[in-house]
C-alpha cells in the first residue's frame, strides 16, 4: 500500500481531504511501475496509447479546459517522477498539463525522468483526442478510464447533456482513497512459492526499423460477426485472436529454410495481460495487471489451428485462476522486500533494470496481445463518437504487438511493429477473412 493510503483511510474524500492525500506531496511507485521506472529507451518506450475519434473537429481551447478540470478528479496522475537514493517515487506536479500536437508515429519516447514532466500527454488532431501514458503511471484500465472522463467532460463543455453519466468519472467527484492503492502489495502472499520461469521464446528474424519508426496496421470489423465465430469454436474472442497470432508466428518460423530453422526454433508464446481487478477486488487507478503466456512448442512439430485454439483456451483458463495469479503477484512483489535489493542504490538498480524486465517478460515471449475490452459511454456522448483506439508500447525485443478495443459494434485491432516485414499481421488478417470476417484495413 502506498504512503498516501497509510495516511488516509476515510470512505469519502472532500477537497480538503484530497489535499491530505498529498500531505507529503509524494507516494511510492506500485510494483510494476518500479520496474518500468528503471527503463530508459527510445526503442522500448513503455508508452501505450488510447484515443477517441469524434464526429466533429476538436476545439483545442475547450479540450484544455476539460483537461484542467479532470485533473482534479485524477490527483494520482498529477505527478512527476522523482529520483531518490534507493527508489524512484512520485511527487505532486505543480505544472499544468497541456495539449500536444500529433506526431507522425505514436508512443514516442517520453522524458519521464526529467523533473516536471507528466508521465502522460494529451494529443489532438482534427477530430481525434489521444492520451499516451508511460506504464510507470497506470495500465490500460486506468488509461481508458481517464480518456472516458476527458471525452465526457469535453462533450459536456461543448453542450452535450445527459442525466446519466454511468460509471464515467466527473471532475467534481472526490477520488476514492483506494484509487491510490498499490494492489500488488495488498494481495502479496508471503508464504507462496515462486512459479517456474519460462525460458526464451521464439523471435522472428525480421529487420528492425530505425529508432522512432512505429508501423501501425488497423482493422475494423463487426463485434457480432467475430463473436459468432468465437462462440462456434467455444472460446472467447481473446482466445481466438491469440490463437491466430500464434499460428501467424508459427508460419514465419516454418517459412525459414530448414537448414537455418534450428537456430530460431523456440517456444512461441504470447504475452496476454489480465486485469487483476476482477479476481482481486480493487478500485486502484494505478497498475494492476499481469501477463499470462499461452503458447506452443514448435519443436514438437507444426501445430494445426485447432490444436493451437485448444491449447490457448485451456492455458488461459488455468493461468488466470486466482491461485495462479496470486503466486505470480507474490513472486514479483517479493523482490522489493529482499534486504539486498532494498538497499542497493538506484543508479545500480537501473543497470540491472533492463535485464530484469527482459528476463521476466520480453525475452520469454514472441508477441503481445492486449484486449482492453468494450468501451461504454453514456448514450448522449456515444452519439458524438465514431470509435476508440488502443496501441501498445513499441518494443526493441518483441517485434509485433496486437491491441484490441471495441465500441458499439465496431471491433478495432491495431497491429503495431518495429520491424520492416508485415508478415505476421498479413497472415493474421487473412486468417480472419478465411473465417468469414469482413475487415476494413487502414495504416499509418
Amino acid at each position: 500500500m502506498s504512503k498516501v493510503n497509510h495516511l488516509y483511510s476515510e470512505k469519502k474524500v472532500t477537497k480538503i481531504h484530497q489535499k491530505r492525500l498529498f500531505t507529503n506531496r509524494w507516494y511510492r511507485l506500485d510494483n510494476a511501475a518500479t520496474i518500468f521506472s528503471l527503463m530508459k529507451s527510445e526503442r522500448s518506450t513503455n508508452i501505450f496509447r488510447v484515443s477517441c475519434t469524434l464526429k466533429e473537429r476538436v476545439n483545442l481551447a475547450d479540450l484544455q479546459i476539460s483537461l484542467n478540470r479532470i485533473m482534479e478528479r485524477f490527483p494520482y496522475f498529477n505527478v512527476t517522477l522523482k529520483t531518490g537514493f534507493f527508489w524512484s517515487y512520485f511527487e505532486e506536479n505543480r505544472n499544468t498539463p497541456t495539449i500536444h500536437a500529433e506526431t507522425k508515429f505514436p508512443a514516442q519516447f517520453m522524458p519521464v525522468h526529467k523533473t516536471g514532466t507528466f508521465p502522460f500527454r494529451v494529443k489532438a488532431y482534427y477530430n481525434r483526442i489521444a492520451v499516451e501514458f508511460h506504464h510507470c503511471l497506470t495500465d490500460g484500465l486506468g488509461g481508458i478510464t481517464f480518456l472516458r472522463a476527458l471525452i465526457a467532460d469535453y462533450l459536456f463543455l461543448r453542450g452535450v447533456r445527459t442525466n446519466d453519466w454511468g460509471d464515467v468519472f466527473r471532475f467534481d467527484q472526490a477520488p476514492h482513497p483506494e484509487e491510490y492503492d498499490d494492489s500488488y502489495k495488498s494481495n502479496y502472499g508471503k508464504e507462496l512459492p515462486n512459479p517456474q520461469v519460462n525460458g526464451p521464446g521464439y523471435k522472428a528474424p525480421f529487420t528492425k526499423v530505425e529508432t522512432g519508426v512505429f508501423h501501425i496496421v488497423s482493422a475494423i470489423m463487426s463485434v457480432k460477426q467475430l463473436l459468432q465465430i468465437a462462440r462456434a469454436k467455444k472460446v472467447s474472442i481473446t482466445e481466438l485472436l491469440t490463437s491466430i497470432y500464434i499460428e501467424a508466428l508459427q508460419e514465419t518460423l516454418f517459412n525459414i529454410p530448414i537448414e537455418k530453422r534450428k537456430k530460431y526454433i523456440k517456444p512461441i508464446r504470447i504475452a496476454v495481460p489480465v486485469n487483476l481487478r476482477n479476481p482481486f477486488p480493487s478500485k486502484t487507478m494505478r497498475n494492476f495487471s499481469f501477463m499470462v503466456n499461452p503458447g506452443i512448442n514448435p519443436q514438437l512439430g507444426k501445430h494445426s489451428f485447432e490444436e493451437i485454439v485448444n491449447i490457448v483456451h485451456h492455458t488461459l483458463r488455468k493461468d488466470t485462476s486466482k491461485r495462479d495469479l496470486k503466486q505470480f503477484i507474490s513472486r514479483n512483489v517479493r523482490g522489493e522486500y529482499y534486504p539486498y535489493v532494498r538497499f542497493i542504490p538506484l543508479f545500480i538498480k537501473r543497470l540491472f533494470g533492463k535485464i530484469i524486465f527482459e528476463k521476466m517478460g520480453e525475452k520469454q515471449n514472441s508477441g503481445k496481445l492486449s484486449n482492453i475490452g468494450r468501451v461504454i459511454m453514456p448514450e448522449a456522448f456515444a452519439n458524438e463518437i465514431e470509435n476508440f483506439d488502443f496501441v501498445l508500447a513499441p518494443s526493441s525485443t518483441i517485434a509485433n504487438g496486437c491491441a484490441i478495443v471495441s465500441f458499439k459494434d465496431k471491433f478495432i485491432i491495431n497491429f503495431s511493429r518495429t520491424v520492416e516485414e508485415p508478415d505476421v499481421e498479413k497472415f493474421f488478417f487473412r486468417r480472419l477473412v478465411k473465417l468469414g470476417i469482413k475487415i476494413k484495413i487502414q495504416t499509418n
